[in-house]
């Protein structure tokens, strides 16, 4: 479950990341808010229907291959963070997460 709140906080980041840094690429700073926010919603969706994380693996799949393929790949900062933020959230939404408990199905058969 962690790992959506981390995808979350790295597409709120991706979202607010081009007016921290001023990136000078108008194309950078749509392609970051419009992914960022869609990975922001698509981790608290997947919260609740785990499928959904591989959208996620998309979208950062998309970041990899987006310097490139926008043209905005000879500006250092946005392709580096494209680049390590796409990293890191595909690592995230691939991310095991512990299957639920049966505990109190335990307890129950104990009493």
């Amino acid at each position: 479950m962690w790992t959506r709140w981390l995808n979350f906080t790295l597409g709120v980041w991706l979202f607010i990341a081009p007016l921290v840094f001023n990136y000078a690429e108008r194309t950078a700073r749509l392609n970051e808010a419009i992914v960022g926010l869609a990975v922001a919603i698509v981790a608290v969706l997947a919260s609740s229907a785990p499928p959904l994380r591989f959208v996620n693996v998309a979208l950062g799949g998309w970041l990899l291959l987006a310097p490139n393929l926008l043209g905005y790949g000879d500006s250092a900062l946005p392709t580096a963070h494209d680049i390590i933020l796409g990293a890191l959230i595909i690592c995230a939404a691939l991310a095991p997460t512990p299957l639920p408990t049966v505990r109190g199905f335990r307890r129950l058969l104990k009493t």
